[in-house]
């Protein structure tokens, strides 16, 4: 009875992934998940609905938006408030305000994770506790984190390249970049703006990334051509224009060989111990930058190990955090338990 009763009295709890791309916010007692675009809207469109909005309509009111986040981080505190209330809002009943458990990457500074428990604060919760999120993706990929061998994770995310090795319930190494996938997807933009006077919509970006796939394996055959769905920038006026694939390769290769080249310089610098534990373990990838067709591919050539991809590598954070919150849900503050741990360089 006393145990119903100190349930009914405890503050309810929320796991949050603040991304550059999405934001995640998932009610531990209500069993709710949601999924928005990290992107404040400062002027909605009156009389025009989702179902009846066109691509030209898009474009209009991507230039009315802010985007809070930048390499994985809170850049705009004040907006990324604005995102989190109407998420943390539906996320309890009641009136206590909920205690969070959020992520953020391992090269963070102490003020930047300040921030970012400041913004779920003032958004609505009680207390935050902050974990790494190449931890998080760790348990949400389903590695046992408390195995004595080492284990080695990448997270390609939108904002951020984070890497880590676990051994025995700890980060023993970590190093990251800011350089991931929005990366790669601006320099795509650019090359086309600059080729063909086209701004592409931001699917046919995404898109267009997985092309990265001729890095890895250079098709004999002459160049393809790619159709691409845009705005023309002068007649200002929707557009399909054709780009030769080897233009989308050129444009991503600078953002590829700079996060390749911080995961050898990685590898390289680890123990000889370690470094021959992860011939055994290999390396598991999280994150969107996963789902780029021939991305293990190039890991694995200059890593020399075997490469896995999560099962759910997009959705890797959230459900590790989530894993993390129900093993703390019940236990007395269980947020004061929870601190920022001690990484290697």
């Amino acid at each position: 009875m006393f145990s119903i009763i100190r349930n009914l009295f405890a503050p309810p709890s929320i796991a949050i992934d603040l991304g550059t791309a999405n934001t995640r916010v998932y009610a531990c007692e209500l069993r709710e998940f949601k999924e928005e675009r990290s992107q404040v809207r400062h002027v909605q469109p009156e009389g025009v609905s989702s179902e009846s909005s066109d691509h030209y309509v898009d474009y209009l009111n991507s230039k009315l938006v802010s985007a809070p986040l930048r390499g994985g981080v809170i850049v705009d505190v004040n907006n990324a408030i604005n995102l989190l209330k109407p998420l943390l809002k539906g996320a309890h009943r009641g009136f206590r305000q909920p205690v969070s458990l959020a992520c953020a990457p391992t090269d963070t500074s102490e003020k930047e994770r300040k921030l970012l428990s400041e913004a779920v604060i003032h958004a609505g919760a009680r207390h935050v506790a902050i974990i790494p999120e190449v931890w998080a993706a760790a348990i949400g990929a389903g590695l046992d984190v408390s195995h004595p061998a080492a284990q080695l994770l990448i997270d390609i995310g939108e904002g951020v390249t984070d890497l880590a090795v676990i051994r025995d319930g700890r980060l023993v190494f970590t190093s990251a970049i800011r350089t991931a996938c929005s990366d790669l997807q601006k320099e795509i933009r650019n090359a086309i703006i600059a080729r063909h006077k086209v701004c592409p919509f931001p699917d046919e970006v995404e898109r267009l990334t997985h092309e990265v796939r001729t890095m890895a394996q250079p098709d004999p055959r002459p160049d393809s051509i790619l159709t691409v769905r845009g705005m023309d920038i002068i007649k200002r006026r929707e557009i399909t224009v054709e780009v030769p694939d080897r233009e989308i390769t050129a444009a991503m290769a600078p953002v590829i060989q700079k996060i390749l080249r911080m995961i050898e310089f990685t590898f390289n610098r680890l123990p000889e111990q370690v470094a021959c534990e992860l011939c055994e373990s290999g390396i598991c990838l999280t994150g969107g930058g996963s789902c780029i067709t021939g991305m293990d591919t190039l890991i694995e050539g200059r890593t020399n190990l075997p490469v896995k991809i999560a099962q759910d590598p997009i959705h890797s954070v959230i459900n590790g955090a989530i894993q993390t919150l129900e093993y703390w849900k019940g236990k007395e503050r269980w947020w004061e338990n929870i601190a920022w741990p001690r990484l290697a360089a």
